[in-house]
């Protein structure tokens, strides 16, 4: 068990047609020192490997230790409900699903469980879906948490791995039964959703205990034991997504009307974001964008909270961030790319904090579509929970 690496010797790097490092298909001939060979092309950035190449294992994990947690906030009785049911799991040795509404609090609620894992001399893994939301991971486990945290993504250190281990599932794919624990945070989310090499690579680093947190899940991720949290932890209903009729003028309205306050608006494509964004700036609207083009999300982000500004952004936006008091407006929703979970997760990103729980949340559109009635369905049903 630990980190694959090429050997002199040790088994071949690719068999049958199979890359043994992240046991990907994807490979193709090429050639090299010994003549005639092939390569994986889906590990390539972890350098290449190619079939008269071996591979061994080599232990990289740090020394156990245990740790103390910090909570930031006394959990509310429905999140300790939660916090209560992972803890029986992870006695039972069952893999699990957090069904739990954008906002509800699902990060504080593992902080237990996390702690009892580590405490048990074993190893945590947290698997993001971007390298921003791991970023916000780290930030919170780091103030709760007494051990280090290993980052292992997009600019972390990948020499070690530690007690918790904050990872995207690309920089895994080298990584063999490692972790006792393995928590998939928004796993229902591009690219776990479309890519089942991934999901092996997440299995293989893992040693069979995992939990999948979401608010909107798959179909066969709720083939697992559930438990739903449906209510924010602040208490207040989930804001409920109007449907306005498209047009240059009610979308010029809706930056106005909210001029105080931070405004996201999202759109289907990156050539959109600069159409809409000329439209804007012509009406005087000083704004930015936001797509996964873009290298500082992060501090786009803190000037849309300390500018009070207007940022129109792709669905990379759609998950892992937070901004006090933000509203929400989603152009062109019925686009095909707009799917009934991604609308729920952009409806999510309004009044997420305790001390501003509203906001507004527009689904603009020039056609209606099934998704949008179903995303505004689901998000009433969770308020009635």
């Amino acid at each position: 068990m630990g980190e694959i690496i090429i050997a002199p010797t040790g088994k071949r790097a690719i068999r049958f047609g199979i890359c043994q490092r992240c046991l990907s298909t994807n490979v193709r001939t090429f050639t090299c020192h010994h003549g005639s060979c092939a390569y994986c092309r889906n590990c390539l950035y972890l350098g290449r490997v190619c079939r008269c190449d071996y591979l061994e294992e080599r232990d990289i994990a740090t020394p156990a230790e245990t740790t103390e947690l910090t909570m930031p906030f006394e959990l509310a009785p429905a999140q300790t409900r939660v916090a209560s049911q992972l803890l029986t799991w992870w006695d039972e040795r069952k893999t699990g699903l957090v069904h739990a509404v954008c906002g509800a609090g699902k990060t504080e609620m593992t902080f237990p469980i996390i702690e009892r894992v580590v405490n048990e001399g074993k190893r945590v893994l947290i698997v993001s879906p971007r390298r921003d939301v791991a970023i916000e991971w780290v930030e919170r486990l780091e103030h709760a948490f007494t051990v280090p945290v290993t980052r292992r993504y997009g600019g972390g250190e990948k020499a070690s791995i530690g007690m918790i281990t904050v990872a995207t599932a690309p920089l895994l794919m080298n990584l063999r039964h490692v972790f006792d624990y393995v928590l998939v945070d928004e796993s229902d989310a591009f690219p776990f959703a479309f890519d089942v090499a991934l999901w092996n690579t997440i299995r293989r680093a893992g040693r069979g205990v995992f939990l999948f947190i979401t608010a909107t899940p798959t179909m066969w991720q709720k083939t697992f034991p559930t438990i739903h949290l449906s209510r924010r932890y602040h208490g207040v209903d989930l804001p409920v997504p109007t449907l306005v009729k498209q047009s240059d003028e009610r979308i010029l309205d809706f930056c106005q009307r909210h001029i105080s306050k931070p405004r996201l608006l999202f759109v289907p494509t990156k050539p959109d974001l600069e159409r809409y964004e000329a439209q804007l700036r012509e009406t005087g609207v000083t704004c930015r964008t936001v797509s996964a083009d873009t290298e500082e999300r992060l501090e786009t982000l803190d000037w849309l909270q300390e500018t009070k500004g207007v940022v129109l952004a792709t669905s990379i936006w759609e998950r892992g961030m937070t901004v006090r008091d933000v509203q929400v407006a989603v152009i062109e929703s019925e686009h095909r790319l707009f799917t009934t979970r991604g609308l729920i997760q952009m409806a999510g990103r309004a009044g997420r904090k305790p001390d501003a729980p509203t906001g507004e949340v527009c689904f603009f559109y020039e056609e209606r579509t099934f998704r949008q009635d179903q995303a505004i369905r689901a998000i009433k049903e969770a308020n009635r929970r």
